[in-house]
């Protein structure tokens, strides 16, 4: 006789409920990193923006005292050019004061000579004129170029005309002196005009 199958009734199977504890252990420990995160990084935003905020602060303080001190500088330089500027109207004023009277000297001699034909009074006039000019520029530190009995010197001199010579010890040395150099505090205001001679060739 065959025997007879025996197939369990659908009741008596057991249910087996199968729980992955691993995936729900990974999951809180994800879960603890998440949070732990969360929590990590809003100190740390706080963080980089509390340092660009002290960064921002300095920067502008930086830049406040840039302005300040670029401010002390453009008045001080302002102050500076105005304290120039008065410098130089001063010595302006104090330098015509000194050729207005000159003036005034050459205006009267030329009058005088015109009233009364006096040719010999404008002559002496002229050179009371020319007295006190050159008195008042070496009052005043103003010094004439010596150009007789010497070299040419490129650096105070002007040759205006040579003349040819067949004296060796003549070459190059100033026959005359057409006009005359003044030199400032070392400073060449005007070359003197001379008359060098040369070797002939």
């Amino acid at each position: 006789m065959p025997k007879k199958k025996i197939v369990p009734s659908k009741e008596e199977e057991p249910v087996v409920n199968i729980v992955d504890r691993r995936s729900a252990l990974l999951d809180e420990v994800e879960l603890e990193e998440l949070n732990s995160e969360e929590e990590r990084l809003p100190s740390y935003v706080e963080k980089l923006k509390k340092e660009a905020e002290e960064k921002d602060k300095k920067l502008k303080e930086y830049i406040a005292a840039y302005k300040e001190k670029t401010a002390e500088d453009d008045e001080f330089r302002k102050r500076l050019e105005k304290d120039n500027d008065v410098r130089l109207d001063q010595f302006k004023a104090n330098l015509f004061s000194r050729l207005v009277p000159i003036l005034d000297n050459l205006n009267r001699a030329i009058e005088a000579s015109n009233l009364n034909h006096d040719f010999d009074g404008l002559n002496q006039g002229v050179e009371m004129v020319s007295k006190q000019f050159n008195r008042e520029l070496k009052n005043n530190g103003v010094e004439i170029v010596n150009a007789t009995n010497r070299k040419f010197d490129p650096k105070t001199d002007e040759v205006f005309l040579t003349e040819e010579t067949n004296d060796a010890a003549m070459d190059n040395m100033i026959v005359q002196e057409l006009e005359p150099g003044y030199i400032f505090k070392d400073k060449l205001i005007k070359a003197a005009k001379v008359k060098v001679a040369h070797l002939k060739t």
